[in-house]
């Protein structure tokens, strides 16, 4: 060791016996060391420990601003100091001395020593989360920086999230890109990309964990504009509750027309207002009803059939219609048109492969594979449909009975299958009572309905089923009296719903000279109807029109044989019996008085005890309903 190092270490140690006990002399040790030696790191970096200790902020900030700036690279001290420097400014909130003595003297360095600094931390440290947060908050520091240094920070972020994707997300959507929102760096399409994929990743996270999803659509489409923005790209629309989603689906198509096939331009703006369109969908689909959520299942509705048509008519190439029966089936709708629009977008040639990849990269599988079901139901594809059918696996029985019944329906009549979906139904009725929808059933074309699971709407879909495959029956030859009083029972839940029908069995009634409506006591109790019957009944005089009826009940439903059983009475109109009168009389007054039972729960209890007849009626069997397996 040379003399000149001996005498320096000398005076840096007298300077550092003396610090504690007599700060005075020390400086006079370190002031006449530095005029000797004014080039040595250990003589200048006392001098900032002696001020340091002093809590000199002002004359700290100078000797530090003079060692950062001579020795930037060489000694392990000078890092230390600068380490707790960053993280004391990372930590401005923390109230202890040593945090405050930092912040302080950094104000009182020069800003190229500030930006030195925080490029010296960001040079020299091998953490890769460490050197992201000094970026954020040399960004915050120096807001111009982020015009050069933003690509590499963006690059730290992409890299950080193949280990750690939940944290390098979050960093990125609530720290970084609002710092660049205003100037957004220059970066290669497939960085850009990863950024806003991860981006996207991020906010429906949040969307599924059902937080303000509003706010969250904000911020995609904020993101995405900032990310066109990277890569140039014609801006989109930002995001507005207000705006009609016809509005976004005519710009994206704009942009098509002038877009190169394949671009990443239309592949991301289709894929967020797919992903939009379909939330909305999948959103809607429940609502508030009597205090209960309630979900809504799209099923096909029923088509209007009239013995004019005979079956020969051509099936419409024209896609379905929705019925209006609920007041959310208008947002339903639409919402599910525009991704269903999207979704064939996307799966074309040109973007069906990265397409692909996109839905492997987000948390969507449980709304896709409801969406894919809904998409096959919708365009008619009965054999995908069972088949993705098979693959879900987080419906309840509820529904799927019921989806199988719809798919039933698609084929153009219900079977037997489907029948014994109703029973299963009937026996899962929700609590929630709901209204009766309207709009079930259309004239000639093809509709779809999306149905609350409500016991009203529920019942009246599976009384829709079978009266559409019943009423068939009523045009054939020798049609028996049961199935009229059945359909009789049936119709009863909305008697508007088809006039032609009650009608048609009315005239058959009145062309008999017996009618066996067995059903009357227990389950007709629709003023309509009665009066209807009455009126048969009066002018039957010179026909000897019978009604053939179960003695009078307290109104209580039971289970009756296919017969009627020898409890049967015959209730004749020429006089014969001279009680038949008043016993009739008494049997309407009985029903008119039950007039304000609930409809929904005496149809749900006749389809429910009566289903070996209603099976008899619409497929010739009597076997118990119940051995038959679904496959």
């Amino acid at each position: 060791m040379s003399t000149n190092e001996e005498n320096e270490l000398y005076m840096v140690k007298e300077a550092q016996n003396l610090r504690k006990t007599d700060p005075c002399a020390a400086m006079a040790w370190i002031i006449t060391a530095k005029t000797l030696y004014p080039n040595a790191f250990n003589l200048q970096y006392e001098a900032y420990l002696l001020e340091r200790d002093g809590k000199n902020y002002e004359e700290a900030a100078k000797c530090f601003s003079v060692i950062a700036t001579n020795f930037p690279n060489q000694h392990t001290e000078l890092w230390q100091e600068i380490n707790s420097l960053t993280n004391a400014l990372r930590n401005e909130n923390e109230s202890t001395p040593e945090h405050e003595f930092y912040v302080k003297m950094y104000k009182h360095l020069t800003p190229d020593v500030q930006h030195n600094i925080f490029m010296h931390t960001i040079n020299h440290s091998a953490d890769n989360l460490e050197r992201v947060y000094i970026y954020i908050l040399m960004f915050n520091k120096f807001p111009k920086s982020a015009i050069t240094q933003a690509p590499r920070l963006l690059e730290m972020l992409a890299e950080g999230m193949k280990t750690d994707p939940d944290l390098y997300q979050r960093i990125l959507v609530e720290e970084v890109l609002p710092m660049i929102q205003t100037k957004p760096p220059e970066l290669s399409p497939n960085l850009a990309c990863r950024l806003y994929t991860s981006s996207l990743e991020y906010y429906l996270r949040q969307i599924m964990d059902e937080s303000d999803s509003a706010d969250a659509w904000k911020n995609i489409f904020k993101v995405l504009m900032i990310c066109g923005q990277m890569m140039g790209w014609e801006p989109f629309l930002p995001f507005s509750k207000q705006v009609n989603q016809n509005v976004y689906w005519e710009k994206l198509v704009d942009i098509l027309s002038g877009s190169p096939a394949g671009s990443s331009q239309v592949l991301f703006y289709a894929t967020t207002l797919f992903i939009y369109s379909l939330h909305g969908y999948i959103r809607n689909c429940k609502l508030r009803i009597e205090d209960a959520e309630v979900s809504h299942v799209l099923v096909e509705g029923f088509m209007e059939w009239s013995p004019e048509s005979d079956g020969s008519e051509v099936p419409s190439m024209e896609p379905p219609k929705f019925s209006l029966t609920t007041p959310i089936s208008p947002e339903l709708s639409k919402a599910f048109l525009h991704a269903a629009q999207c979704w064939q977008l996307l799966n074309t040639d040109q973007f069906q492969r990265d397409f692909s990849q996109l839905m492997l990269a987000l948390p969507l599988a449980p709304w896709i594979s409801r969406f894919l079901f809904d998409l096959a139901i919708y365009f008619g594809h009965r054999d995908e449909a069972n088949k993705l059918m098979s693959e879900m696996t987080t419906q309840s029985s509820l529904v799927q009975s019921l989806q199988i019944l719809s798919l039933n329906l698609m084929q153009g009549s219900m079977t037997l299958q489907g029948f014994q979906c109703i029973l299963k139904i009937l026996s899962e009725l929700p609590a929630t009572q709901g209204q009766l929808l309207e709009n079930m059933s259309l004239k000639g074309h093809r509709h779809m309905v999306f149905l609350p699971l409500t016991r009203s709407a529920l019942v009246q879909y599976c009384v829709g089923a079978i009266i559409s495959r019943m009423s068939r029956k009523v045009y054939e030859p020798n049609c028996p009296d049961r199935l009229l009083g059945d359909l009789l029972v049936l119709q009863q839940l909305n008697l508007l719903n088809d006039v032609l029908l009650t009608q048609q069995i009315f005239s058959m009634i009145k062309q008999r000279k017996s009618f066996n409506l067995r059903t009357l006591s227990t389950y007709i109790i629709a003023i309509d109807l009665i009066e209807e019957l009455s009126h048969i009944w009066n002018s039957q005089q010179e026909d000897n029109f019978e009604l053939t009826s179960s003695p009078i009940s307290s109104g209580t439903p039971t289970s009756t044989s296919a017969t009627g059983g020898s409890q049967s009475r015959r209730i004749g109109t020429r006089g014969a019996d001279k009680g038949a009168r008043d016993e009739f009389k008494a049997i309407t007054r009985q029903q008119i008085a039950r007039c304000n039972e609930n409809m929904i729960t005496l149809l749900a209890n006749f389809i429910t005890q009566e289903h070996l007849m209603l099976a008899q009626h619409i497929f010739g069997i009597s076997q118990p309903v119940e051995t038959i397996v679904i496959k």
